[in-house]
């Protein structure tokens, strides 16, 4: 009797027990999914609940604090643990994925890029890769689009994040040929400086003012009124990213990244340096320290106060520090400026001997290839507007070349080397290295000219349309981008209306003026004006 009054016993309370653990399991199948719980899920207490309309305040409460009994509680505390490991795989996987998205964008652009440079090498033409593939991918977009929409929409989200990448760092790619500009040869005395000033002045007062009135004259002829509303929100893989400007600056976790790289990567160089060791070990590691140097700092002066920046731009900023941190490095390794300098951009992409100039140089070529992504993206602006476009394209591009071309000649400057290199200064800095490379100038003085010629633009480009009365978007966007290229169109921003067409202008004329030059006849005719020979 006693042993069957055991046995029950020990199944009641074996059957208890399986009741509680059942209840438990129920309970986490049950359990209400983070996504449900709104943004701020990582903890759910009421105090993290304010966020949640009352109704789902309370559900929540009801959930998890029904009672407060001790096993209720200690019931809730094991679930708040479930959904703190859920929600921080979630806020992991977030990121990662976004960042795995990005590089594999990024790289499908690089291949595009490197697999046109090695076709027109092997076809022996002479035309820029980058610009030739960002004609076939735009091509090939709109060829897929015109078939079926989702398709070119689906090429354009898979290329779309990479693009975004490569234009918020484009300014960077170019600052080598800053970088190495006391390598250049020397402008002259004192006033060729100031003619070079002059032209590049009355220029962008040309380009901007024909670009700008040829589409106020086409308008009033054809009596067109188009809307030059901005298309919807840009087409992406997963809505992550926008072609758009950035809004803010670099956070502060990449600007410490970076910086902490620079110094880690400096001590390591001059101890590599000082120790004697192989060029096989200090060239690399020389490379990485100023490949750093000029990432941080170019960073350092985008995050600096708008005031400022409207004053001396980033890519100045990031120059002038670069120069100062190679002088220190040469002095520490008893090494000239000069040979820093050439160290830095060794014109080569053998590994052993790679510069970090050249680094960011060969990634100029990914940049232009995304251009196709933003014309893409405006397509529709363009087919509405082509009538205007088509115009301003031609003038800016014609009229830039040939009137840079007589404006040089008239004024006498002396130097043919400084001639050629202004027939760039509107063009965008990675297409104007293009144009410098065809004519034979030095790309390093083209690219100074198209920096300044983009700060003027961007501190007084807005204050001199509205001084001279010209209020439309179209002409607005089209004269800034056409004038004063990538620099000028960010300045135009704010602009809802005008900005897209800034971008376009940007984009189409810089492709228009590396084509006509790449036309042997065209070629010759604008050197045969700016040289006069």
């Amino acid at each position: 009797m006693n042993t069957m009054l055991k046995w029950n016993n020990a199944f009641n309370r074996l059957f208890t027990i399986s009741l509680v653990v059942g209840r438990h399991v129920e309970a986490f199948n049950n359990v209400v999914k983070p996504a449900t719980l709104g943004p701020s899920f990582a903890v759910v207490s009421p105090l993290n609940c304010r966020h949640l309309t009352s109704n789902q305040s309370s559900k929540v409460n009801q959930n998890y604090y029904p009672t407060f009994s001790p096993r209720r509680s200690h019931h809730a505390k094991s679930k708040i643990s479930y959904l703190r490991m859920n929600s921080s795989a979630h806020s992991i996987e977030k990121p990662l994925r976004k960042g795995l998205v990005t590089i594999a964008s990024t790289s499908s652009l690089v291949l595009i890029d490197v697999a046109f440079r090695r076709l027109l090498k092997s076809l022996s033409i002479s035309f820029p890769s980058s610009l030739a593939g960002c004609g076939a991918l735009l091509t090939t977009m709109l060829i897929t689009n015109a078939v079926k929409e989702e398709w070119g929409d689906y090429i354009y989200g898979l290329l779309a994040p990479g693009a975004a990448l490569l234009a918020r760092w484009l300014p960077v790619f170019f600052v080598p040929s800053l970088v190495t500009l006391p390598l250049a040869e020397s402008l002259g005395s004192s006033v060729e400086i100031l003619k070079v000033a002059g032209t590049i002045i009355a220029g962008f007062f040309f380009t901007l003012f024909t670009t700008a009135y040829s589409i106020i004259g086409v308008r009033k002829l054809t009596s067109g009124d188009k809307k030059s509303v901005p298309e919807p929100e840009p087409i992406t893989s997963d809505g992550m990213v926008s072609l758009a400007p950035p809004t803010k600056a670099f956070t502060d976790s990449t600007f410490q990244f970076l910086s902490a790289s620079a110094v880690i990567g400096g001590l390591a160089s001059i101890l590599a340096s000082r120790g004697d060791m192989s060029p096989l070990v200090t060239t690399p590691l020389q490379a990485l320290f100023m490949l750093f140097t000029t990432l941080s700092t170019f960073v350092f002066g985008a995050r600096l106060p708008k005031s400022f920046t409207k004053l001396v731009h980033p890519l100045v900023t990031c120059t002038s520090l670069t120069w100062v941190i190679a002088k220190v490095t040469g002095m520490v390794t008893k090494s000239s400026f000069s040979s820093i300098l050439r160290s830095y951009k060794a014109s080569t992409l053998c590994p052993v001997h790679l510069g970090a100039g050249d680094l960011l140089l060969f990634m100029l070529g990914p940049a232009v290839v995304a251009l196709a992504c933003q014309m893409y993206d405006r397509k529709k602006l363009i087919k509405e507007n082509i009538i205007e476009i088509g115009t301003a394209v031609t003038v800016s591009s014609v009229g830039g070349l040939f009137g840079t071309a007589a404006m040089v000649r008239s004024l006498g400057i002396k130097n043919p080397v400084l001639r050629l290199c202004m027939l760039s200064r509107n063009i965008t800095s990675p297409l104007a290295m293009a144009i410098a490379g065809i004519l034979g100038a030095d790309v390093s003085l083209a690219v100074s000219m198209v920096v300044v010629t983009g700060l003027i633009g961007a501190n007084f480009g807005a204050s001199i349309l509205d001084a001279v009365g010209i209020k439309d978007a179209v002409a607005r966007g089209m004269g800034i981008g056409a004038a004063a290229h990538g620099l000028g169109t960010a300045a135009f921003a704010n602009e809802e209306d005008a900005f897209p067409f800034a971008a376009i202008s940007m984009a189409l004329t810089a492709s228009a003026c590396t084509m006509l030059v790449s036309v042997p006849t065209i070629k010759n005719a604008v050197m045969k004006i700016a040289l006069g020979i």
